[in-house]
């Protein structure tokens, strides 16, 4: 049986190959360290909550932490481990129970970001821009406001906190389906994505840059 540093009670035989895989290719590019007795507070993110429909209920809890050594400020990998089930055997999906995974980057921020959304900007993002302006505008820097939809809580917060290095790096993300959330100091980035190797290894190379951020 694998040895793995993840909660792997009622997972089917294909989910735990795919954290064998994950747990592979990030030991073989990051110095990690399996965390325990970490606790990341999940459930004060709302990117992390919002894995109910109307069909399907589901539990979260956390199955698992390898912190990213070598950083400025703590980054970790924060495994997700989610039961699907629905209660109602008329609706769609009877009979449903499945345990899966997600995976999302996680850093502790040396500044108070207040609350932060920050995600690709859509075509409709830019018509209820003209409609309802909510969005954050970075008059200094055009090119990361016309790339990024940026929506904040306590926008004087998010501009001072938001420099030039931590807007550069994001806006070297090439993955167009990263979200980053942000409450107070700390940060998740990911796609809300079931597992894929190559996902979470970027998603970790990521985290480690906004992590390195001084």
């Amino acid at each position: 049986m694998l040895n793995l540093p993840f909660d792997t009670v009622g997972l089917d035989a294909d989910e735990v190959d795919a954290l064998d895989d994950v747990y592979k290719a990030i030991t073989a590019k990051f110095s990690i360290s399996p965390e325990s007795e970490a606790d990341p507070q999940i459930h004060k993110f709302d990117l992390i909550n919002c894995n109910e429909d109307s069909y399907h209920h589901s539990d979260i809890s956390l199955g698992g932490v390898l912190k990213i050594n070598h950083t400025a400020h703590e980054c970790c990998l924060v495994f997700i481990k989610i039961r699907y089930y629905t209660t109602n055997r008329a609706s769609r999906g009877e009979g449903l129970d499945d345990y899966r995974y997600k995976a999302w980057g996680y850093v502790n921020l040396k500044k108070d970001f207040g609350r932060v959304l920050i995600r690709r900007e859509t075509f409709t993002d830019k018509v209820l821009s003209i409609i309802h302006p909510v969005e954050l505008e970075f008059e200094d820097d055009k090119a990361f406001s016309r790339k990024f939809y940026v929506v904040a809580n306590d926008p004087d917060k998010a501009f001072a906190a938001m420099n030039f290095d931590f807007r550069n790096v994001i806006m070297d993300i090439k993955n167009e389906n990263m979200i980053i959330e942000i409450v107070n100091n700390t940060l998740i980035i990911g796609n809300n994505y079931w597992l894929d190797t190559d996902e979470i290894v970027y998603t970790a190379e990521i985290a480690a840059k906004i992590a390195s951020l001084r």
